[in-house]
């Protein structure tokens, strides 16, 4: 292969009347692309969502294999979260820096299974009323209450990965309220499955211990929760933060020299050569009204991306995967 492998968001078969083109108000709520990566790599149904009514009925379906009974494994989630725009300056027409980490989170992308995946962009006040500021803390959106993906990323027998996964799930505790139970950083997994190939090092302080039966159920966890370690915080007011938000498991930090393009072709094998994000796509505002096919792509490939690292690290690693 000379180049790297194309990345297309087509229409489904047959296709539905409105198609993803926000600035010209085309979006059609629930609408479903297929994310195709290279002539048969990967398929990914993708779900754009800005409403609670249909992410409510994508996790309910997607992740039917976690609910009502015991996991005999953990079920893997890949997780993105996307920075946007202070809505309360987006209101007063400020610049926006898209390597701002005090930006908030305004979208997240979720993959689970490798071939469903759903990007959620709630609509957060402030984007059209002034008078809604961002005050640094909790967002506030339009009729969002997310109780199912609340319960979704709070249930301890799903791995959510992510890359950046201390900041980001410190993040959306923050501005959208949600509890990652069992985040899993997915450099760090890189670096512990891959780390002798890809010339890297897994960070060598372990902060807690995970319990090896965490998804099994309450009793469990309480009793491994008892003999754990207790976690080592930057600040008395992260620890109390964490505290509150009854956290009881936190990711390492980012193993530098790691990208997602970098750690594709190792694990997941040499074909799945990528290309960076391009500048558009990378330095794109996701609190805007201006998203087109190119972001959603890429924030479907990202999740598709986490989500089949991971699983092959910890499948690589002996550790057993929910199906």
């Amino acid at each position: 292969m000379k180049g790297p492998v194309q990345i297309i968001l087509a229409r489904p078969d047959p296709p539905r009347q409105r198609w993803w083109r926000r600035d010209d108000d085309f979006v059609d709520d629930g609408d479903v692309g297929v994310l195709r990566i290279g002539r048969n790599l990967a398929a990914v149904d993708t779900t754009f969502s800005s409403s609670d009514e249909v992410t409510k009925r994508w996790l309910a379906e997607a992740s039917a294999v976690a609910r009502g009974r015991r996991l005999r494994a953990p079920l893997v989630a890949g997780l993105v979260a996307l920075r946007g725009h202070d809505p309360s300056d987006r209101a007063r027409g400020a610049d926006f820096s898209p390597n701002d980490h005090d930006n908030p989170i305004r979208c997240i992308a979720l993959c689970l299974g490798g071939s469903r995946a759903i990007v959620y962009s709630p609509e957060a006040e402030g984007c059209r009323v002034r008078k809604a500021k961002y005050d640094g803390d909790r967002l506030k959106f339009y009729s969002n209450n997310m109780t199912q993906l609340r319960a979704f990323l709070d249930d301890k027998r799903i791995t959510v990965a992510c890359f950046g996964a201390r900041e980001a799930t410190r993040k959306l505790a923050k501005e959208w309220g949600l509890h990652v139970a069992w985040p899993e950083e997915l450099t760090h997994l890189f670096a512990l499955a891959f780390g002798k190939v890809a010339g890297v090092e897994a960070e060598k302080k372990t902060l807690m211990k995970k319990p090896a039966k965490y998804w099994m159920g309450k009793a469990a966890l309480a009793r491994a929760k008892a003999k754990a370690d207790r976690d080592d915080y930057d600040t008395d007011e992260e620890e109390e933060e964490a505290t509150n938000l009854g956290k009881t498991w936190r990711p390492p930090k980012v193993v530098s020299g790691l990208s997602l393009e970098r750690m594709a072709p190792v694990a997941l094998g040499p074909e799945m050569r990528l290309a960076r994000c391009p500048a558009k796509v990378a330095q794109a505002d996701w609190g805007s009204y201006h998203l087109g096919e190119e972001e959603w792509a890429y924030a479907t490939r990202d999740a598709y991306l986490c989500f089949e690292i991971a699983a092959c690290c910890l499948q690589k690693l002996g550790d057993p995967i929910g199906v």
